[in-house]
């Protein structure tokens, strides 16, 4: 896999309607076939926006349409344990 692109921020609206901010890493593999996502400081809930705004304004400049993306949200517990991510389809948004 190569690195794309590293902490690329990004802006999102969020459930509430305010103007959020994340990070991305993109990563595709040699043969250009898949890629993945990486979303980072995006919360659960507000992942499948993220993803619908990434999906709507960065991604068609950035990948192949006939690319298969992974999306993965890396995100904390609410309970303090450790960073853990989250699959989504990139079709959730």
């Amino acid at each position: 896999m190569q690195l794309l692109r590293h902490a690329q921020h990004f802006e999102y609206r969020s459930q509430s309607g305010l103007d959020r901010h994340g990070l991305m890493d993109v990563w595709t593999d040699d043969q250009g076939t898949r890629a993945v996502l990486v979303l980072r400081d995006v919360p659960l809930a507000d992942a499948p926006r993220a993803l619908r705004m990434l999906s709507e304004q960065w991604l068609p400049y950035l990948l192949p349409a006939a690319l298969d993306v992974l999306v993965l949200v890396i995100h904390d517990p609410e309970d303090g344990s450790k960073a853990r991510a989250r699959v989504f389809p990139l079709n959730a948004a």
